[in-house]
């Protein structure tokens, strides 16, 4: 297995490296992310890892590279930083399946709960999810019952024990998590136990 890391900064090389060599991969690294997009059919890396900061505007079109199939198939692309994008980034993130480098290698605490949700005619959906209390959202499995962008107004949580109310807009993600397709970015809260 291979990885192509593409980075000119140290602190992120010496964070990713020694947790994809753990994970059993061989690291190719570039400094330039144009000298990696020119290699990148003879690499056919499994996934690659480059800074969302480094490379504002280029990870997107190694995403749009990578999904084109030009880079191999099944091949996985993680930002570092991507908690720093804008909204609109965060969700051309998602929609290309781009994941989140510190989501995979990083344990998160997250709470099984019961979902529903308030629409806007005055019925009710009902799922599973998990809430994440230390990056404040949701992931919920609602397959066709929302659409991608929508604003979810009325939206209860519920651990077993106590109940969170919010508002959140809901965007779905090609790559998913687990069994879960939405993310749920909370915006509001009106209660929050949990």
């Amino acid at each position: 297995m291979k990885a192509l890391i593409i980075s000119d900064r140290q602190e992120i090389t010496d964070f990713v490296t020694p947790l994809l060599k753990k994970s059993g991969y061989d690291i190719i690294h570039y400094r330039w992310i144009i000298k990696a997009l020119d290699n990148i059919e003879e690499i056919q890396p499994d996934v690659i890892v480059l800074s969302a900061g480094e490379y504002p505007r280029h990870w997107k079109t190694l995403a749009g590279f990578i999904e084109s199939g030009i880079g191999g198939n099944s091949v996985r692309l993680f930002l570092s930083d991507i908690k720093d994008l804008s909204k609109e980034d965060s969700k051309k993130a998602c929609d290309l399946g781009v994941e989140d480098f510190s989501d995979v290698f990083a344990e998160k605490k997250s709470i099984d709960v019961e979902v529903v949700l308030n629409e806007e005619y005055g019925a009710f959906v009902f799922a599973k999810g998990k809430y994440f209390p230390d990056e404040d959202y949701a992931q919920v499995a609602l397959s066709d019952s929302v659409k991608d962008g929508s604003f979810i107004k009325y939206i209860t949580i519920f651990n077993g024990e106590k109940t969170s109310s919010f508002s959140a807009t809901a965007e779905k993600c090609k790559n998913g998590f687990e069994d879960f397709d939405f993310r749920l970015r909370i915006e509001q809260y009106y209660e929050k136990e949990i």
